[in-house]
């Protein structure tokens, strides 16, 4: 079978994400609020775009999804903390879901590096729902202000998304790239291994 001519395209677009966040980090230390959020746009979007275009072009792979993965979880990083010196009331007010959420979630990929030696990469609707909607509560606040029902909303969508993790990694034996499906896959995948 013939390698799609631009299979290559998804992990570059992966890896310039990764390349833009010392750039967002920078941004956000200088205060440089407009810089800041026009690169994080390009940034978010290629998170769908990198996905989108390898199930496209039929080239998802594990590396991809890894590197995704981890490209995902450093972009959030960076968002988080950009919140403190561009908006610093939002921490001053409302920072415990913002820091449950992200406790919640060091733990989940603790849980993940403890149980398979490696990150998860379950990217099932559920947890890309998280990201979503705090990277859109994240684009809302660096485009136009802060929005209090946005941050709460991402947070319990997130919320949800861990429960889910930690679900799913009771269930699934091993390492698995792309697990879509959620808890009725992981189920199925658990009945086919015993």
């Amino acid at each position: 079978m013939d390698t799609p001519r631009f299979a290559w395209l998804p992990n570059t677009i992966t890896v310039l994400r990764l390349l833009s966040l010392p750039f967002l980090v920078v941004f956000a230390w200088k205060g440089m609020h407009n810089a800041f959020a026009w690169l994080l746009l390009p940034a978010l979007a290629s998170d769908v775009i990198d996905g989108w275009l390898a199930r496209r072009l039929g080239v998802e792979s594990s590396i991809g999804a890894t590197l995704d993965s981890v490209a995902d979880i450093l972009l959030v990083l960076v968002m988080v903390f950009a919140i403190w010196p561009l908006h610093p009331y939002v921490y001053q007010q409302h920072g415990w879901p913002i820091i449950s959420v992200v406790l919640i979630w060091i733990v989940a990929h603790g849980a993940s590096l403890l149980r398979y030696g490696k990150l998860a990469s379950f990217h099932t609707h559920l947890i890309r729902a998280g990201i979503f909607a705090f990277s859109l509560f994240a684009l809302v606040l660096f485009l136009y202000g802060f929005v209090p029902w946005m941050l709460y909303t991402a947070a319990a969508i997130c919320a949800l998304g861990a429960v889910e993790h930690f679900i799913m990694l009771m269930l699934v034996p091993e390492w698995s790239p792309n697990l879509h499906g959620g808890i009725p896959e992981a189920l199925k995948r658990r009945r086919q291994a015993g």
